[in-house]
């Protein structure tokens, strides 16, 4: 859903339902450019806008995936993992129990 709440797009599931919207127009085309700014090796190959309101940003750098974490205001840009499947792409979550090898 987007922030506005006028448009509601159905994403590809993941763990715990969340889906991103895809993102194109002059809304991409301004996210890319605040990419591009602070990386101008980034290729961008897709943008999504999170329930929140901020963006996850995938594309290439020297022939890697990339995926940065962007703030709503376009004024936060954070290096991700890459990640294009199901959940929120924020790459891995901490483990809920650790093993000590103490049995």
């Amino acid at each position: 859903m987007s922030a506005d709440l006028k448009t509601v797009t159905e994403g590809r599931g993941g763990h715990g339902g969340t889906s991103d919207t895809p993102v194109t127009g002059d809304e991409a085309t301004k996210v890319t450019a605040a990419v591009t700014a602070k990386d101008s090796a980034v290729t961008v190959t897709s943008v999504r806008k999170d329930p929140d309101g901020s963006y996850d940003v995938f594309g290439t750098k020297n022939g890697s995936q990339v995926r940065y974490d962007v703030s709503a205001d376009l004024k936060t840009i954070t290096a991700g993992t890459a990640g294009h499947g199901g959940g929120s792409g924020r790459g891995p979550r901490p483990s809920s129990s650790s093993s000590t090898g103490t049995n």
